[in-house]
This record gives structure tokens, sequence and C-alpha cells, in this order.
């Protein structure tokens, strides 16, 4: 299929989302903990890293709103921005669910590091903590780089954030999302901009409904068969855009035969992820 046809599909499926997102945080994103601390009642581990999870995923739900948004208004390369923040909030729910001693860095850590009430910093450069009342020092895990390593997301940060990053920030080598040929512009709506945007979007928020299915926290059925519903066909539907987009690049881009080698060896990496949860 050509982009245009895969543009369409990829804005049906992100409206899927939006909306089951939508619902998944109006039925199930309750906050325990603070409403268990406030009555005084036990909180345990469960507790925080389903609050935490909630807390992403809520927080993911409301930045692809936004995205949604500026996608519509035209503005693709400031939504593909926001998709770097959505990045985040995936890989800082999905290390919780494969490595539950993570919400201690996320949560605990963090937290306690505020005004010093409960650790301090030893070593800064090699984020090196301290337990205020023991000295007990610990390795402290708190950049996108060491989250993603301990999520098993280290081919996504590689491929996928990295470009995410080059969006963000002013990487001369995103200038041609600005230029129509020698003239800079604000008004110019690129149809590759508006694809990544998409594309990135979708593919983010599969991933965070496999999180949410391996880590079991649904309370209600109706929403992880829809969830599971949404899997089962979308990841196949991914799968076939990314090999429609393999094929354009080799038909359609004057890259040498390295280039698009390596184009499609990471295109092929993305599809692995998707289809395959690590």
């Amino acid at each position: 299929m050509s982009i245009t046809s895969n543009i369409k599909i990829l804005k049906r499926m992100l409206k899927l989302y939006i909306e089951l997102n939508k619902q998944i945080v109006d039925v199930q994103a309750l906050a325990v903990v603070p409403a268990k601390r406030a009555s005084n009642l036990p909180v345990n581990d469960l507790d925080i890293e389903e609050d935490f999870i909630f807390f992403c995923f809520s927080k993911f739900t409301k930045t692809i709103l936004a995205i949604d948004k500026l996608i519509k208004s035209g503005f693709y390369e400031d939504a593909l921005i926001l998709t770097r923040s959505n990045y985040e909030n995936f890989i800082n729910s999905k290390a919780v669910v494969i490595n539950p001693k993570m919400i201690d860095h996320l949560v605990e850590y963090k937290l306690g590091l505020i005004n010093e009430k409960k650790y301090k910093f030893v070593n800064k450069r090699k984020s090196i903590i301290a337990n205020i009342e023991t000295n007990a020092e610990i390795q402290y895990i708190n950049t996108i780089s060491k989250i993603a390593k301990k999520s098993k997301e280290q081919d996504t940060y590689r491929i996928v954030y990295s470009y995410l990053c080059d969006i963000t920030h002013c990487n001369i080598i995103t200038s041609g999302y600005y230029r129509n040929g020698i003239q800079y512009s604000y008004e110019l709506k690129n149809e590759i901009a508006l694809y990544n945007a998409l594309l990135w979007s979708v593919f983010l928020n599969i991933k965070f409904y496999n999180v949410l299915i391996v880590g079991e926290i649904f309370e209600y059925d109706e929403l992880e068969e829809a969830v599971l519903g949404l899997l089962l066909n979308d990841n196949i539907k991914f799968v076939r855009i990314i090999e429609d987009e393999i094929k354009r690049f080799r038909k359609d881009t004057d890259a040498d035969e390295e280039e698009k080698n390596e184009y499609e060896r990471k295109l092929k990496i993305i599809m692995k992820s998707i289809t395959l949860d690590e």
C-alpha cells in the first residue's frame, strides 16, 4: 500500500486507541496508595506498582490526546516531540512490570531524594545514592537509557527514541521537516512527518497495551478483552505497514544499497519488538 493508504489505517487505529485509553483510565485508573494512606490502611508493593503504571498510562493518554490535536492542526513535528515523552511513559511502566525492583528507583528513591527526606546523593555523576539512616549505598537508576535497558527496550531506545530526540532538539539533520526547497517554513505540512507521528504513536500504544496485559492489572474482563482484541488484529496491521515502508524506501529513495539494508534491518527489529514482547 502507499503511504497515503497507510496513513488512513493509522488514523483509524489511533482513534480506536484514544477511545479505549480514555475508557481504561476512566474505569480503572484509581490512585489506591494515597487513599489507603489517608485511611491508615497497609500499602503493599503491588499497590504501588499498579498506581505507578496507571500514572504512566494516564499521562500517556493525556499526551496522546494532545498529539491527536496537533496532528489534526497540521503540527506533525510537534506531535513527534510529544511522542518522545510517551516513549518515556511506556518504558517506565514496562520497567516495573518486568523488573519489580525498578519501582524502588522510580518511586521510593525519587521521592526519598526530595529535600533529602530519606536518601542523599553520594556521587551524582555516577548516580550513587545512600540511605540517610543506614548509609547503605545504592546504584540509582534514573536515566532514560538505563530505564530502557531495564525494560529490555535497548533496540527501540537506539532506533525510535534517538529519532524522536533528533526531532525534539535543534538537530540540523531534521531541517528537511522545516524546508520547502530553499525556503524555511512554519506552514509546511510534510506527509512523512505526519506518517511518522501516526506510526510511532500507534507503535507505542500497542506496546503499552502489552505492558497492561503482561502486568495482569485489569480488574474488568471487558477492558482486558477489548485490549486483547485490538492487539490480535493490529499487530498484524502494523507489521504490514512496516513491510510496506521497507518496500517504499527501497523503491523511492536515492540511498545506496548499504543505507537501504541498514534501514531495513532497523525496521525488522521494530517488527520483532511489536510481535514478540521481550
